[in-house]
């Protein structure tokens, strides 16, 4: 029977053999990465729009999703980058295995270069099989960094989410509102203290490990320990102190931080400009408004942008704030869809005073994060006390008319012609029926307060979001309602006008869009865009 010693002998003769054999493993799982990174940049870039689309502004939650999204953009860049070169690689070193098989070593003596070129290539070249075991550590070297990376990204990824719930549940309890909201900022300024001490740890090669002291070392293993289970970084700790701990890969650690800004911020900024008197179309909303009317954008119009999606294989780009139907139109109507931002939201607060629905930020299904309008509370609040007064008043009559018989014979002969229309049978009959009128009066009083908010909220976006054809304003024409957008289900509003009063030819329409700027003196600022468009 084998003891443990033995067990592990053989495990690390396995150990040994597989790792001879790991190449194929290497192509094999670098292959099918590559392919779905690569069918993974639609899905990527739909994400980050979605986020785009509902990202809430000023919260918490927003600054978190954008570092994701960067994140995310900088993670597929690297990992396609680091598997393509480990591939590309890893060929060049299988066909240097089979060149070895046909001519075995380097002979510079064949080659007849002069003495001195064939001493600089024997000392700098070498031999052949050196070649191949260089070619083998960096192979395996790059393939092992770009796990450990995407572990890395993924631990980073798991701190910012635990962040997110954290800051949601200490506002769910501890809200701006509460008495208690300096928990919340007291709890968040630790958590965050601490993070940027394991970080600068992390970072350093574990620099704070190194101190010496029982207590500090007792307590700090707790604080890492701590974010260690919270960005699932014992799951990958031992690959990255193998890494770590060999002066050939630790090189590769500290190339990083390089490596990253130069695949994020400097290879990607390069252009290949051919034609440079084309003028720079950016969207809806380009640099200088003038210059915009005399672009076609096709993300501004759902024809354009719908046939482009069809011929092309371009991805799906959210809506910015303004899409026209058609960009010929030839109908006695258009359509055109208003979407409302989150910058929208801070206007509708702190300008018009609109209570919202909902809390803005991330939340759970669990917890509605429902706001109540006061209007709508008060009325709820009345229609509750009405229908409290009813009970206490039931009680009452109730209690008179059985100790008084003759009260009782004139209850149930009365009739109520006016809104009962029929004799009121006994007593539980009679307050069914106040019980019901009751709660209808009360519910149509609150459902015109919920319609009179919708209506509220849609005159304050349409103040806030002007629509001019050829500088006229069409305010009055327009005729809107609440509508999520098929698009990437952009929220806002659809609102169709006339075009009898159009003339034929070219035209364009004009968006004067208002924003909430708590930096600016007037707190209000004004962006607009142009959409040329033309009327057959």
């Amino acid at each position: 029977m084998l003891n443990e010693k033995d067990n592990k002998s053989i495990f690390s003769q396995w150990l040994e053999k597989l790792q001879q054999e790991s190449w194929q493993l290497e192509l094999l799982i670098s292959g099918f990465a590559l392919f779905g990174i690569w069918e993974s940049r639609d899905t990527l870039t739909f994400f980050t729009d979605f986020l785009g689309v509902n990202n809430p502004v000023n919260s918490d939650a927003s600054v978190v999703l954008k570092i994701v999204t960067q994140m995310l953009r900088a993670a597929w860049l690297v990992f396609f980058t680091n598997l393509l070169i480990h591939v590309i690689l890893r060929g060049l070193w299988i066909g240097a295995i089979g060149l070895r098989y046909v001519s075995g070593e380097i002979d510079y003596d064949k080659l007849k270069y002069s003495d001195f070129f064939t001493d600089y290539f024997k000392r700098k070249v070498g031999g052949f099989d050196d070649y191949i075991e260089r070619l083998e550590k960096i192979c395996s070297s790059i393939f092992a960094y770009t796990f450990l990376l995407f572990f890395i990204f993924l631990s980073f990824a798991f701190f910012l989410i635990f962040s997110i719930l954290l800051s949601s549940i200490l506002n769910y309890f501890f809200g701006p509102d509460s008495s208690y909201f300096t928990i919340t900022i007291i709890v968040n300024t630790v958590f965050g203290f601490l993070a940027f001490f394991v970080f600068i740890d992390f970072i350093t090669l574990g620099l704070l490990k190194k101190i010496e002291g029982k207590t500090y070392s007792k307590v700090y293993g707790y604080i890492y320990r701590f974010y260690s289970f919270i960005t699932l970084s014992f799951i990958y700790r031992p690959l990255l102190y193998n890494f770590l701990d060999t002066k050939y890969t630790r090189r590769l650690f500290w190339f990083s931080i390089p490596y990253l800004l130069l695949l994020t911020l400097v290879l990607p900024n390069f252009l290949l400009e051919a034609n440079p008197h084309f003028p720079e179309i950016t969207g809806s909303s380009g640099s200088n408004n003038l210059i915009s009317k005399h672009i076609v954008t096709s993300n501004n119009y759902d024809d354009l942008r719908e046939k482009n999606l069809a011929i092309s294989n371009a991805s799906r780009k959210r809506i910015r704030y303004i899409s026209l139907s058609n960009y010929e139109i030839t109908n006695s109507y258009a359509s055109v869809f208003l979407r409302q931002a989150g910058i929208d939201e801070e206007l509708l607060s702190n300008k018009y005073g609109l209570t919202p629905y909902r809390k803005s930020g991330l939340r759970h299904s669990i917890f509605k994060g429902k706001i109540t309008d006061s209007t709508i509370f008060h009325l709820e609040n009345e229609k509750s006390s009405a229908l409290l007064k009813l009970v206490e008043e039931r009680r009452k009559v109730k209690k008179d008319s059985l100790s008084n018989s003759e009260f009782k014979r004139n209850f149930i002969k009365r009739r109520d012609a006016g809104s009962y229309n029929k004799s009121i049978l006994n007593l539980e009959d009679y307050f069914k029926f106040k019980r019901d009128s009751t709660k209808k009066v009360w519910n149509d009083k609150i459902e015109r307060a919920q319609e009179q908010k919708v209506i509220d909220i849609q005159t304050a976006l349409l103040e806030a979001n002007q629509i001019l054809i050829d500088g006229v304003s069409y305010k009055d024409s327009l005729k809107c309602k609440f509508y999520i957008h098929p698009n990437m289900n952009e929220k806002g509003l659809l609102c169709y006008f006339p075009t009898d009063s159009i003339d034929k030819g070219e035209h364009v329409l004009t968006l004067l869009s208002k924003s909430y700027n708590k930096d600016a003196a007037d707190s209000i600022k004004t962006r607009t865009i142009h959409i040329p468009f033309w009327r057959f």
